[in-house]
């Protein structure tokens, strides 16, 4: 791992690194954040982030391939991820059309009822 650290500037800094039961402190003992980084020259990559903005970095630099690999993984998770939105606005939508062509069906059988009374009465008055 790399002893040196860097601001959000990206100078280097020194920064001492004391470590209490796996939790990183930083020199004025304060507990460091795990982040990841997520800028194009460090995707992916873990490092501690302390009170007065230094870091280290947790894991070493990675080859290109793995890069590669995390955006192929990541754009694979985000693909899955938007088809499943898709796939719940079409069920909702399913949902909606279903309820139409239910409430469409009841005033079908309720006009057919009318006809039907309509006939059995016209029945009626044309027997009497």
């Amino acid at each position: 791992m790399s002893s040196s650290s860097s601001t959000s500037r990206n100078r280097l800094q020194v920064t001492h690194v004391r470590s209490r039961e796996g939790v990183k402190l930083c020199d004025c003992g304060v507990p460091a954040k795990e982040r990841t980084c997520w800028k194009i020259t460090n995707p992916g990559r873990r490092f501690w982030n302390y009170q007065n903005t230094s870091l280290n970095w947790k894991d070493e630099e990675q080859a290109e391939w793995y890069y590669k690999n995390l955006i192929y993984s990541l754009k694979q998770k985000l693909d899955a991820k938007e088809d499943l939105f898709e796939m719940n606005n079409l069920r909702r939508r399913i949902a909606e059309v279903e309820f139409l062509l239910s409430q469409e069906q009841y005033k079908v059988a309720k006009s057919e009822k009318e006809v039907y009374d309509a006939r059995m009465e016209i029945g009626r008055t044309e027997s009497q």
